[in-house]
């Protein structure tokens, strides 16, 4: 397989086998490759994992509060904002 590099790419793959940190260039590109292959698979799971939206983590938290406390709270919360945000 033949592959085209940028100068600062070739360089870069030059710098690391030079520093002793890869013992060629097929290691260096190997790990690189190896690297992406992770990044791939951890963006694949991401999404299946946030699957749950807002509104059904709010609903979980409002069925644990008892009716009797939200009797307490005011019909319009944005009529008072300005003390809940700023206490004044």
């Amino acid at each position: 397989m033949n592959i085209s590099l940028s100068p600062e790419l070739e360089r870069l793959i030059a710098e690391k086998v030079r520093s002793g940190q890869y013992r060629s260039v097929d290691e260096v590109i190997r790990q690189g490759l190896e690297l992406l292959q992770a990044k791939d698979a951890a963006t694949q799971v991401a999404p299946s994992a946030t699957s749950i939206s807002l509104a059904d983590i709010f609903e979980a938290i409002a069925s644990d509060v008892p009716e009797s406390e939200w009797a307490h709270l005011p019909s319009d919360l944005s009529k008072n904002l300005d003390r809940y945000l700023y206490g004044s």
